[in-house]
């Protein structure tokens, strides 16, 4: 069975866990010391420009929670579709952990229109 539900449900592609295993062949520096996350950064500042940041999570709630307060301040809202993962799938963590509030709204197969969206407005 195949489930969108969280990234937790499959295994993780195979060329990933090689790294792993090589990885974990001898002792370096943690949390950012370490030039695996040195490299990640210098690859992320390719793409996105110099000035990101990043901020590395073990999974998808975590990363979820911190691309929403980045852009939210604990007063405001999400509008999201009825549907949606960070409103049926993280247990709460979105305002739990933003202090946001989620406004699912009734959406036809996941799809927030202009119309779904005016009278939230």
């Amino acid at each position: 069975m195949r489930s969108f539900a969280s990234d937790n449900n499959s295994g993780i592609h195979p060329a990933i866990l090689n790294a792993i295993a090589e990885a974990n062949q001898n002792h370096t520096l943690s949390y950012g010391g370490d030039p695996y996350t040195q490299e990640a950064i210098c690859l992320l500042k390719h793409h996105f420009g110099e000035y990101i940041d990043a901020y590395f999570v073990y999974g998808g709630t975590g990363a979820n929670v911190l691309g929403l307060q980045q852009v939210l301040k604990p007063y405001q809202a999400v509008l999201c579709a009825q549907s949606a993962h960070i409103h049926n799938d993280e247990c709460g963590a979105p305002e739990r952990m933003t202090g946001c509030k989620l406004l699912p709204i009734p959406s036809p197969h996941g799809k927030l229109t202009i119309d779904a969206i005016k009278p939230c407005l």
